[in-house]
């Protein structure tokens, strides 16, 4: 059963966290700067896109935070033209931490800042690659949808630059001996052969 605790509410939105966002500890080996980046990484970049869909006026039900990832469950009538803002504002607020967080190392030297900065420059690079379902996949199917006469030709080269690139991240992480992430490329690589409909 996957338990939830409220946090609080974000703009009349209820912040939940998982029970099995915890396993995260151990699987860090119970670094605690890394479980506490994590942790503000992803839940600044939920409520980033929460917050610029307020802004788009529309309605956001909920912000929760798993075990690997987070998510923020918007209307989903939103606009395609709409839907890029709000999908660059996650990548985008952990670029903006880890830049606060790079600055503050200028006057504030410790293992904590230095864990936030790359915690939060691993997720900007990660979600803006171009694999879906990821924020950068996300996008760049929402603009050659946009921009391409034949929307149906868009979403389809997406699929094709999300397989490659899914592979490409695969075959590194094996090579690099990251098996977690290598989990997480399988899973990729077969969202984009759904894309396709060469899987069902």
């Amino acid at each position: 059963m996957d338990k939830q605790f409220k946090l609080f509410d974000f703009q009349g939105t209820p912040v939940t966290v998982s029970i099995w966002f915890l396993l995260l500890l151990p699987l860090t080996g119970f670094n605690i700067n890394l479980f506490v980046s994590a942790f503000i990484a992803i839940l600044v970049h939920e409520m980033a896109h929460a917050f610029v869909a307020s802004r788009y006026h529309y309605r956001v039900y909920g912000i929760n935070i798993g075990l690997f990832a987070g998510s923020a469950s918007i209307d989903s009538n939103m606009a395609q033209r709409d839907s890029i803002p709000i999908t660059s504002a996650g990548p985008i607020s952990n670029l903006i931490l880890f830049a606060i967080a790079t600055f503050a190392q200028y006057f504030f030297v410790n293992d904590f800042i230095t864990m936030f900065a790359s915690v939060n420059l691993f997720l900007f690079i990660f979600n803006i690659l171009p694999i879906y379902p990821m924020d950068g996949g996300h996008i760049l199917k929402d603009f050659l949808m946009l921009n391409m006469r034949d929307r149906w030709k868009g979403a389809r080269i997406a699929a094709i630059v999300s397989l490659i690139t899914a592979s490409l991240l695969l075959l590194y992480c094996i090579v690099s001996g990251n098996f977690i992430m290598c989990i997480f490329s399988g899973l990729f690589i077969y969202y984009a052969l759904k894309e396709l409909e060469i899987v069902k």
